[in-house]
């Protein structure tokens, strides 16, 4: 039996469609408008400034921005978890570095403002409800140099008033001496001497030389061997009555705060007397040192003191605290627009000059 067809007016010679074609096309027609709906549905989504997406790459630009800037930081000013201000390199050509900043005020919806020498701030970036920067830095602790600090010339140690005065001829076996150790600072890390005093006559016929030494001592604070430094005392510059004798020195330096000097006054060219020096017998710290045998025997008399004075100079060191200096080599970046956490968007940002921030 054959199918009946639908037959169009017209020529006898066109073409028909049959009624399932047609349904077909209907169906395809419509799948075809849903599509175009639902992109269009989706695209309007997509410009909308308030989509998640938008957020998100708005929050992507900011972080990668202040990141790019943060690389070259020279410098900063100011680091905060909501603000930052640094220095770059010159930009604009006139030889200065630039700075830049940007802050945002922690209230959710307020904008995130950028700051450029100084000048107004501009917003930057709407809406933005997270805001957080981080500094990761690297520290060293450093001991600094004791600082050294010579002082002026003092008065190191003395004996200069006689309750019971007495007199001791040099000759040219008989010498004599005085042991001193001055009182110095706590942080004293050395002494010298620059003048020393002692009174002093002639004694007979004028032709006699001394010498006036200073000595290291031995462990028994007696005169050594070793001589720092000698000055002649000539007996025809003095006179028949006590007078204060002075004599400079400058080799005598960098001495132990541990130990002390002996003053010695030998015979340099003989006579029957060199000369006489004063001394006290009573009321006195001691150290006086009689030398026989021309400085062989030495012979501590501790109820006697040489009238002296020393002077000269300490040397003191002050240790300052430590110092801890502090290099930047990362700044962490997160930006979030929107309330939605999910466009909250993070970058780091390795510095690459290191700017040392300090010790805080």
């Amino acid at each position: 039996m054959t199918k009946p067809r639908i037959q169009c007016d017209g020529p006898a010679s066109a073409s028909g469609h049959t009624l399932v074609e047609l349904v077909a096309a209907l169906a395809i027609t419509g799948v075809l408008v849903l599509g175009v709906a639902s992109a269009m549905l989706v695209a309007s989504k997509a410009v909308d400034p308030a989509s998640p997406l938008r957020n998100t790459q708005a929050a992507a630009e900011a972080t990668a921005r202040i990141a790019e800037e943060l690389r070259f930081a020279t410098g900063f000013t100011q680091r905060a978890a909501r603000a930052v201000t640094f220095t770059v390199a010159d930009r604009d050509g006139d030889g200065s570095e630039e700075t830049i900043g940007y802050s945002w005020s922690n209230t959710a919806g307020d904008p995130l403002m950028r700051q450029y020498n100084g000048g107004t701030a501009v917003p930057v970036l709407s809406d933005v409800h997270h805001v957080y920067l981080r500094y990761i830095t690297t520290s060293l602790t450093e001991q600094p140099d004791a600082v050294r600090n010579e002082s002026g010339e003092i008065l190191l140690a003395s004996h200069m008033t006689a309750t019971n005065s007495g007199d001791y001829a040099i000759k040219e076996k008989d010498w004599l001496a005085q042991y001193f150790k001055p009182t110095l600072p706590a942080n004293a890390v050395s002494w010298a001497v620059t003048r020393v005093l002692f009174k002093a006559r002639t004694h007979g016929a004028a032709y006699g030389v001394a010498g006036v030494e200073l000595r290291l001592p031995t462990a028994s604070n007696v005169p050594s061997d070793v001589i720092l430094q000698q000055i002649n005392m000539y007996e025809d510059h003095l006179t028949y009555g006590y007078l204060w004798q002075e004599f400079a020195f400058s080799n005598v330096s960098g001495l132990s705060p541990n130990r002390g000097l002996c003053l010695v006054i030998s015979c340099i060219k003989r006579d029957s007397d060199l000369c006489d020096i004063e001394f006290d017998k009573e009321d006195n710290p001691g150290g006086y040192i009689k030398g026989k045998e021309a400085g062989a025997i030495w012979e501590p008399d501790s109820d006697r003191c040489l009238l002296y004075a020393v002077y000269g100079t300490v040397t003191t060191a002050n240790t300052p605290d430590p110092v801890t200096r502090k290099w930047l080599d990362e700044v962490w970046v997160r930006v979030q627009v929107g309330p939605s956490e999910a466009t909250r968007m993070k970058t780091a940002a390795s510095l690459v000059n290191r700017p040392e921030v300090g010790g805080e």
